[in-house]
């Protein structure tokens, strides 16, 4: 299966790019055809390396398209434009993303479980967020507008920046879900076992990572429902701290994360029972990050209720 997607990954690219530089390339700039062009080689060199089960290489595309991130981060706080495009309007948000990157090179760096737990998460949601956002500017990509053309090369601009990162993303994941990187990073830290806990906080950690950088985004960029702003950010400290104990083998964790998960699926069921009917499709794109962290939780909630119960009584 890793193999296929390693072709996958060499198809969506070239759908993508036949598609924007297909017909019409007045919008493009040489930065707009080198990280094309870029992302092509990656993603050939991506499905070579699923393909032969090389596990370096795999963790070194992901580790190298991380720290792209982090680069392009720093050159947008220091003022530095590269395409007409604002990348990060909030720089709280971007310093916390660019953590969250150079976090995730170095966890992979040092081959550690838990960096390719976050590097996994963060590639998922550039390549959820960048697809989600291309879809929307994918009809008008298909032409140029002859009346309105100042406004069609925006358009064409927007969509390279949000299928880049949806490609990036992808690049990502398909690069780590392979077998090959999976044991690379699997020498040390807790929750690598095969036992059924074990297998349960996985996916309540990667979906953990997912959910806390959208949470911010929610609150400092799109507070749909301002009630639910302060309650955002108290959830994704609580996810930031209930994760760093848990990738450090401690049950305490699992069970802040479990907590935090509950209180997702109450943000979630406000923001869209009280966001404004022209609105319910952003609250919406935001509930696509939230609910597999709250559903994870839950579940894994439930798995520990028992033995926690017993203990507790001393069974």
């Amino acid at each position: 299966m890793p193999r296929i997607f390693g072709f996958t990954l060499v198809a969506a690219v070239a759908v993508a790019w036949i598609h924007l530089f297909g017909s019409y390339t007045a919008w493009a700039t040489p930065v707009h055809w080198t990280v094309a062009g870029a992302s092509i080689a990656i993603a050939l060199v991506a499905a070579w390396a699923t393909w032969r089960g090389a596990g370096s290489v795999l963790v070194g595309i992901a580790a190298l398209l991380l720290g792209l991130h982090v680069a392009i981060i720093a050159t947008s706080l220091a003022g530095v434009k590269l395409i007409p495009f604002d990348l990060f309007p909030d720089a709280r948000l971007a310093v916390v993303v660019g953590a969250c990157c150079a976090l995730g090179v170095y966890g992979l760096v040092r081959r550690r479980i838990w960096g390719r737990w976050l590097a996994l998460a963060l590639g998922a949601t550039g390549a959820v967020t960048g697809g989600l956002n291309a879809a929307y500017f994918w009809k008008v990509t298909s032409a140029v507008d002859p009346m309105h053309v100042e406004w069609s090369n925006a358009m064409y601009g927007s969509a390279w920046v949000m299928l880049t990162c949806a490609l990036g993303g992808l690049a990502i994941v398909v690069c780590l879900v392979s077998p090959a990187a999976r044991d690379l990073c699997a020498r040390d830290g807790a929750w690598t076992s095969d036992a059924r806990l074990a297998r349960m906080v996985r996916p309540m950690l990667v979906t953990s990572f997912a959910a806390a950088p959208m949470l911010l985004v929610y609150a400092w960029l799109q507070p749909i429902v301002p009630e639910t702003r302060v309650t955002a950010i108290i959830l994704t400290i609580a996810l930031a701290a209930g994760a760093v104990v848990t990738v450090r083998g401690k049950l305490v964790g699992a069970f802040v994360l479990v907590l935090a998960g509950l209180g997702l699926l109450v943000q979630s069921a406000v923001t869209l029972a009280h966001a404004p009917d022209a609105q319910r499709g952003i609250a919406g794109y935001y509930l696509v990050f939230w609910l597999p962290a709250a559903v994870c939780a839950i579940v894994c909630g439930v798995r520990l209720a028992g033995p926690t119960w017993r203990l507790l009584r001393g069974r």
